[in-house]
């Protein structure tokens, strides 16, 4: 697989561009564990377990009127890029 391609599928997979600079960041032994755990059954890393709930928590803070698992499928819909992705007019 070219290089290109998988960093495309990568990008996919995890919602960012990999090429994107990281910084390390703390958490809790807590939320770390439970990241280790979710990633693991979601056959996400750790990293991006935490970024998928951060994102999703974000999304769910912007929209209170919406479900969390409305917002989630629209997340992951956007990942699978099945929608275009909403640009209000005016």
């Amino acid at each position: 697989m070219p290089a290109t391609a998988k960093i495309k599928k990568e990008k996919k997979i995890s919602g960012r561009d990999k090429s994107e600079p990281t910084i390390p960041v703390r958490v809790s032994r807590s939320l770390y564990g439970d990241a280790q755990r979710t990633a693991r059954a979601e056959h996400r890393t750790i990293a991006g377990q935490v970024e998928y709930w951060a994102r999703l928590g974000r999304a769910s803070l912007d929209n209170p009127d919406l479900p969390v698992e409305f917002v989630r499928s629209i997340l992951a819909a956007q990942l699978r890029q099945e929608i275009e992705p909403f640009v209000p007019e005016g």
